[in-house]
């Protein structure tokens, strides 16, 4: 996968809700910006800066504070300072492939994929990004099992049988629709994860984007063991991946590109908003499981 999918679901999400950033904050725009902006839009900036804010609402005036979410395990104190920053020991080689990368994305796949979108329907997309999650199902059960996640192996099994038979094929997906089974992925760096091992330093993968060790380890033996490697054997199997990935990245590109676009630094701004994204996803996935479990 190109680019993985939750890091800019997580990216655009907290874009708009103004997680802010522990480390580097990002700057807010200009004054003569905001100026012509709406109040909304100002209001989410200062968030996005890690400044509270008061709202006016019809119950009167509330003080919004920001979301900050704490790196913990990747965290370090300047003595000089005393701030709190995220130790990046592969920061160098990082913001060299962050760097090919962006060119990959601006020069070869953003071209690309905005032709893919022109001649592909959106409801025709939709389908093709059904069918990946489907054929994924028996990878998602696999890892569940491992992690103890029983439920969630079993959801995985319905969802499997049930899209890809009353669903042809995974092209629809009516055990979300007509059966409430809603999709429970999960990946080796989440199995690792339930079994503390730690994330290790952030990493930049050539084309496929913001990882860690952890994540990085996923990827590469998920590689392996995809269940695309049951249906087709290589080279039909590493083009099948391949255009599993770029449609992935076309329903990303934009969002990217305004991202990227908008940053002071970007390379600091993905870096910062994935690492926030993981340990949030830690924090909300143990809050659930503790739920359940009471």
């Amino acid at each position: 996968m190109f680019l993985h999918r939750q890091v800019l679901v997580n990216i655009f999400i907290v874009a708009l809700f103004g997680c802010a950033t522990p480390s580097e904050p990002v700057p807010t725009s200009s004054s003569k910006e905001q100026g012509t902006r709406p109040l909304q839009s100002e209001k989410v900036d200062e968030l996005s800066a890690g400044n509270a804010v008061t709202i006016s609402t019809s119950q009167g005036e509330i003080n919004v504070e920001p979301t900050v979410v704490a790196v913990t395990d990747a965290q370090r104190m300047d003595e000089v300072n005393n701030e709190k920053y995220y130790h990046d020991p592969w920061e160098g080689f990082n913001r060299r492939m962050f760097t090919f990368n962006h060119a990959v994305y601006e020069y070869v796949l953003i071209p690309t994929t905005n032709g893919y979108r022109y001649i592909v329907p959106d409801v025709v997309r939709d389908k093709i990004d059904n069918a990946f999650d489907n054929i994924r199902e028996p990878l998602n059960f696999l890892n569940n099992v491992f992690a103890g996640e029983f439920d969630e192996a079993g959801s995985n099994v319905g969802r499997f049988l049930i899209n890809s038979t009353i669903g042809i094929f995974g092209l629809f997906d009516p055990a979300t629709d007509w059966f409430d089974i809603e999709e429970k992925k999960q990946t080796i760096a989440d199995t690792l994860r339930r079994y503390d091992v730690a994330a290790g330093p952030y990493l930049v993968l050539p084309i496929l984007g913001p990882t860690d060790v952890r994540g990085g380890f996923s990827t590469f033996t998920e590689g392996f063991i995809h269940p695309i490697n049951q249906f087709a054997e290589p080279p039909e199997s590493y083009q099948i991946r391949i255009f599993d990935g770029f449609d992935d990245f076309s329903n990303q590109s934009e969002t990217y590109q305004k991202i990227y676009n908008s940053a002071s630094d970007p390379y600091l701004y993905f870096r910062n908003q994935y690492i926030q994204g993981q340990r949030r996803d830690e924090l909300f996935k143990y809050q659930d499981k503790q739920t359940d479990e009471e």
